[in-house]
Protein backbone atom coordinates (compact mmCIF):
# COMPACT_ATOMS: atom_id res chain seq x y z
CA UNK A 1 0.00 0.00 0.00
CA UNK A 2 1.37 3.83 -0.93
CA UNK A 3 2.04 5.43 2.23
CA UNK A 4 -0.17 8.32 2.59
CA UNK A 5 0.98 12.07 3.73
CA UNK A 6 -1.00 14.27 5.33
CA UNK A 7 -0.64 17.95 3.91
CA UNK A 8 -2.32 21.63 5.16
CA UNK A 9 -4.38 21.99 1.74
CA UNK A 10 -5.98 22.58 -0.74
CA UNK A 11 -3.45 21.98 -3.10
CA UNK A 12 -1.49 25.08 -3.88
CA UNK A 13 -0.58 26.05 -0.43
CA UNK A 14 3.11 26.56 0.45
CA UNK A 15 2.65 22.83 2.76
CA UNK A 16 1.69 21.26 -0.62
CA UNK A 17 5.00 22.98 -1.87
CA UNK A 18 7.43 21.64 0.94
CA UNK A 19 5.40 17.89 0.83
CA UNK A 20 6.22 17.96 -3.48
CA UNK A 21 9.77 19.16 -2.59
CA UNK A 22 10.32 16.86 -0.27
CA UNK A 23 8.97 13.57 -2.02
CA UNK A 24 11.37 14.81 -5.07
CA UNK A 25 14.66 15.12 -2.38
CA UNK A 26 14.23 11.67 -1.08
CA UNK A 27 12.89 10.14 -4.16
CA UNK A 28 9.26 8.60 -2.36
CA UNK A 29 6.46 7.69 -4.39
CA UNK A 30 3.73 9.07 -1.47
CA UNK A 31 0.45 9.80 -1.91
CA UNK A 32 -0.71 13.42 -0.71
CA UNK A 33 -3.86 13.30 1.62
CA UNK A 34 -5.13 17.54 2.24
CA UNK A 35 -7.20 18.73 5.16
CA UNK A 36 -8.49 22.17 6.17
CA UNK A 37 -6.35 22.64 9.58
CA UNK A 38 -2.83 22.46 11.24
CA UNK A 39 -5.19 20.17 13.62
CA UNK A 40 -6.76 17.99 11.17
CA UNK A 41 -3.09 17.43 9.44
CA UNK A 42 -1.50 15.55 12.99
CA UNK A 43 -4.80 13.80 14.31
CA UNK A 44 -5.04 12.07 10.57
CA UNK A 45 -1.59 10.26 11.23
CA UNK A 46 -3.32 8.67 14.45
CA UNK A 47 -6.18 7.32 11.92
CA UNK A 48 -6.02 7.62 8.19
CA UNK A 49 -2.22 8.69 7.10
CA UNK A 50 1.08 7.15 7.71
CA UNK A 51 2.86 10.52 7.97
CA UNK A 52 2.40 14.38 8.09
CA UNK A 53 3.93 17.38 6.81
CA UNK A 54 3.65 20.17 9.94
CA UNK A 55 5.04 24.11 9.65
CA UNK A 56 7.43 24.21 12.13
CA UNK A 57 9.25 27.87 11.71
CA UNK A 58 8.96 30.94 9.77
CA UNK A 59 12.11 33.34 9.02
CA UNK A 60 9.61 36.35 10.46
CA UNK A 61 6.96 34.94 12.43
CA UNK A 62 9.06 32.52 13.95
CA UNK A 63 7.78 29.00 15.57
CA UNK A 64 4.58 27.95 14.78
CA UNK A 65 2.65 27.82 18.65
CA UNK A 66 0.38 25.53 17.16
CA UNK A 67 2.75 22.84 15.79
CA UNK A 68 4.82 23.16 18.73
CA UNK A 69 1.31 22.51 21.13
CA UNK A 70 0.85 19.52 18.70
CA UNK A 71 4.22 18.05 19.02
CA UNK A 72 4.27 18.33 23.49
CA UNK A 73 1.01 15.77 23.37
CA UNK A 74 1.08 13.85 20.37
CA UNK A 75 3.12 10.72 19.57
CA UNK A 76 4.95 11.48 17.05
CA UNK A 77 8.57 11.23 15.92
CA UNK A 78 10.37 13.78 13.78
CA UNK A 79 11.30 12.39 10.67
CA UNK A 80 12.47 14.63 8.07
CA UNK A 81 11.98 18.66 6.84
CA UNK A 82 11.56 21.10 3.82
CA UNK A 83 12.39 24.42 3.80
CA UNK A 84 10.76 26.70 1.02
CA UNK A 85 10.94 30.21 0.03
CA UNK A 86 7.67 32.23 0.65
CA UNK A 87 6.88 35.18 -0.75
CA UNK A 88 3.41 36.65 -0.61
CA UNK A 89 1.29 39.43 -2.98
CA UNK A 90 -1.76 41.19 -2.06
CA UNK A 91 -5.00 41.18 -4.92
CA UNK A 92 -8.11 43.12 -4.07
CA UNK A 93 -11.36 43.63 -5.84
CA UNK A 94 -10.77 47.57 -5.41
CA UNK A 95 -9.23 50.40 -7.40
CA UNK A 96 -6.72 51.04 -4.44
CA UNK A 97 -5.60 50.10 -1.08
CA UNK A 98 -8.24 52.62 0.77
CA UNK A 99 -10.65 51.06 -1.03
CA UNK A 100 -10.18 47.94 0.50
CA UNK A 101 -13.38 46.82 3.08
CA UNK A 102 -12.02 43.43 4.40
CA UNK A 103 -8.92 41.40 3.78
CA UNK A 104 -8.55 37.79 4.56
CA UNK A 105 -5.12 36.48 5.46
CA UNK A 106 -3.74 33.62 6.73
CA UNK A 107 -2.91 32.92 10.47
CA UNK A 108 0.85 33.27 9.62
CA UNK A 109 0.94 35.20 7.47
CA UNK A 110 0.02 38.38 9.37
CA UNK A 111 3.12 38.05 10.83
CA UNK A 112 5.15 38.28 7.69
CA UNK A 113 3.47 41.21 5.83
CA UNK A 114 2.97 43.48 8.75
CA UNK A 115 3.68 46.60 6.75
CA UNK A 116 1.37 46.24 4.18
CA UNK A 117 -1.09 45.21 6.67
CA UNK A 118 -0.26 48.50 8.58
CA UNK A 119 -1.63 50.74 6.03
CA UNK A 120 -4.82 48.69 5.74
CA UNK A 121 -6.39 50.20 9.10
CA UNK A 122 -9.76 50.50 7.72
CA UNK A 123 -10.39 47.06 6.68
CA UNK A 124 -11.71 44.01 8.50
CA UNK A 125 -8.93 41.16 9.09
CA UNK A 126 -10.43 37.88 8.83
CA UNK A 127 -8.00 34.80 9.22
CA UNK A 128 -8.03 31.47 7.53
CA UNK A 129 -6.42 28.71 7.79
CA UNK A 130 -4.49 28.43 4.88
CA UNK A 131 -3.18 30.38 1.98
CA UNK A 132 -5.39 28.89 -0.30
CA UNK A 133 -8.45 29.82 1.42
CA UNK A 134 -7.25 33.37 1.36
CA UNK A 135 -6.94 33.19 -2.64
CA UNK A 136 -10.37 31.07 -2.78
CA UNK A 137 -12.12 33.79 -1.04
CA UNK A 138 -11.16 36.08 -3.82
CA UNK A 139 -12.35 33.98 -6.45
CA UNK A 140 -16.12 35.26 -5.41
CA UNK A 141 -14.92 38.68 -4.27
CA UNK A 142 -17.44 41.42 -3.97
CA UNK A 143 -16.07 44.90 -4.54
CA UNK A 144 -13.91 46.12 -1.15
CA UNK A 145 -12.59 42.34 -0.57
CA UNK A 146 -8.58 41.66 -0.90
CA UNK A 147 -6.41 38.74 0.30
CA UNK A 148 -2.76 38.43 1.19
CA UNK A 149 -1.89 35.48 -1.46
CA UNK A 150 0.97 32.85 -2.39
CA UNK A 151 3.36 35.06 -5.18
CA UNK A 152 2.56 32.62 -7.78
CA UNK A 153 -1.05 32.51 -7.86
CA UNK A 154 -1.40 36.28 -8.14
CA UNK A 155 -1.33 35.53 -12.15
CA UNK A 156 -4.52 33.42 -11.60
CA UNK A 157 -6.58 36.52 -10.64
CA UNK A 158 -8.09 38.96 -13.22
CA UNK A 159 -6.45 42.19 -14.54
CA UNK A 160 -9.06 43.88 -13.05
CA UNK A 161 -7.98 43.39 -9.55
CA UNK A 162 -5.39 45.63 -7.77
CA UNK A 163 -2.13 43.53 -7.66
CA UNK A 164 0.72 44.49 -5.69
CA UNK A 165 3.34 42.35 -6.12
CA UNK A 166 5.30 41.58 -3.48
CA UNK A 167 4.24 42.94 0.20
CA UNK A 168 6.71 40.41 2.66
CA UNK A 169 7.95 42.39 4.88
CA UNK A 170 11.53 40.89 4.02
CA UNK A 171 13.25 39.33 0.55
CA UNK A 172 15.29 36.21 3.18
CA UNK A 173 11.79 34.95 4.17
CA UNK A 174 11.72 30.87 4.35
CA UNK A 175 9.00 28.46 5.97
CA UNK A 176 10.66 25.25 7.79
CA UNK A 177 8.57 21.78 7.56
CA UNK A 178 8.71 18.94 9.41
CA UNK A 179 7.82 14.94 8.43
CA UNK A 180 6.43 13.27 11.22
CA UNK A 181 4.79 9.37 11.77
CA UNK A 182 2.95 8.31 14.27
CA UNK A 183 5.18 6.35 16.59
CA UNK A 184 7.15 8.05 20.22
CA UNK A 185 10.80 7.90 19.59
CA UNK A 186 13.02 6.41 21.79
CA UNK A 187 15.72 7.30 24.45
CA UNK A 188 18.00 4.81 23.66
CA UNK A 189 17.71 4.47 19.51
CA UNK A 190 19.26 7.83 18.31
CA UNK A 191 19.58 7.50 14.72
CA UNK A 192 22.95 7.02 14.08
CA UNK A 193 24.01 9.97 11.46
CA UNK A 194 27.38 9.92 9.73
CA UNK A 195 26.62 13.72 8.92
CA UNK A 196 25.23 16.72 10.37
CA UNK A 197 21.78 16.12 11.85
CA UNK A 198 19.37 17.95 14.06
CA UNK A 199 17.12 16.71 16.87
CA UNK A 200 14.19 18.15 19.23
CA UNK A 201 12.97 17.24 22.34
CA UNK A 202 10.45 18.26 25.01
CA UNK A 203 11.80 18.02 28.38
CA UNK A 204 9.23 18.97 31.68
CA UNK A 205 11.45 19.52 34.98
CA UNK A 206 8.89 17.28 37.88
CA UNK A 207 10.24 20.59 40.10
CA UNK A 208 11.11 24.24 39.80
CA UNK A 209 14.23 25.74 41.70
CA UNK A 210 16.92 28.39 40.47
CA UNK A 211 19.84 27.43 38.24
CA UNK A 212 17.46 24.28 36.79
CA UNK A 213 17.54 25.40 33.31
CA UNK A 214 20.90 25.94 33.44
CA UNK A 215 21.57 22.57 34.72
CA UNK A 216 19.49 20.98 31.71
CA UNK A 217 21.51 23.04 29.07
CA UNK A 218 24.81 22.10 30.79
CA UNK A 219 23.99 18.54 29.75
CA UNK A 220 23.73 19.36 26.21
CA UNK A 221 27.03 22.02 26.26
CA UNK A 222 29.46 19.89 27.75
CA UNK A 223 29.25 17.15 25.10
CA UNK A 224 29.72 19.79 22.40
CA UNK A 225 26.29 19.54 21.27
CA UNK A 226 25.18 22.51 19.28
CA UNK A 227 22.13 24.49 21.45
CA UNK A 228 19.94 25.63 17.95
CA UNK A 229 17.03 27.15 20.29
CA UNK A 230 14.90 26.99 23.42
CA UNK A 231 11.04 27.91 23.65
CA UNK A 232 9.48 27.26 26.68
CA UNK A 233 5.66 25.95 26.39
CA UNK A 234 3.11 25.72 29.74
CA UNK A 235 2.51 22.29 30.99
CA UNK A 236 -1.41 23.18 30.82
CA UNK A 237 -1.18 21.59 34.71
CA UNK A 238 -0.51 24.76 36.56
CA UNK A 239 0.56 28.67 36.19
CA UNK A 240 4.16 29.43 35.84
CA UNK A 241 5.13 25.61 35.18
CA UNK A 242 6.76 25.50 32.10
CA UNK A 243 8.05 22.64 29.74
CA UNK A 244 11.03 23.18 27.46
CA UNK A 245 11.12 22.56 23.42
CA UNK A 246 15.03 22.50 22.34
CA UNK A 247 16.58 21.60 18.99
CA UNK A 248 19.71 20.43 19.21
CA UNK A 249 22.50 20.56 16.06
CA UNK A 250 25.14 17.38 15.98
CA UNK A 251 28.00 16.71 13.35
CA UNK A 252 28.21 13.27 12.12
CA UNK A 253 29.00 10.35 15.27
CA UNK A 254 27.24 12.73 17.77
CA UNK A 255 24.24 10.57 18.05
CA UNK A 256 25.64 8.53 20.90
CA UNK A 257 26.50 11.73 22.76
CA UNK A 258 23.12 12.96 22.15
CA UNK A 259 21.32 9.62 23.46
CA UNK A 260 23.48 9.83 26.66
CA UNK A 261 22.56 13.13 27.65
CA UNK A 262 18.81 12.51 26.64
CA UNK A 263 19.26 9.59 28.99
CA UNK A 264 21.42 11.69 31.79
CA UNK A 265 18.25 13.96 31.92
CA UNK A 266 15.94 11.72 32.14
CA UNK A 267 16.99 10.27 35.12
CA UNK A 268 15.48 13.61 36.72
CA UNK A 269 13.07 14.70 34.33
CA UNK A 270 10.28 13.79 31.98
CA UNK A 271 12.06 13.61 28.57
CA UNK A 272 10.37 13.43 25.61
CA UNK A 273 12.52 12.63 22.67
CA UNK A 274 11.13 14.08 19.33
CA UNK A 275 13.54 12.43 16.42
CA UNK A 276 16.11 13.39 14.60
CA UNK A 277 16.88 14.22 10.48
CA UNK A 278 19.97 15.27 8.72
CA UNK A 279 20.64 18.32 7.03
Amino acid sequence: MTPRLAVLGPAGTFSDIAAQQYLRQQQLDWQLTYYNSIDQVAASVQAETEYALLPLENTLDGYVQNTLAILSYAELQVVGEALVPVRFSLAANAADLASIKRIYVQFKTKGQCGRILAQLPQAERLTTESNMLSFNKLQTAAHGDAAIIPQFHLAELPDTFLKLADVTDTTENYTRFIVVKKQTAALQQVQPWQQDFRALCYITPHTDRAGLLSEILQEFVQRHLNLISIMSRPTRRELGHYRFFIEIGGQAGQSPVLADALAQLAQRHHVKYLGSFSR
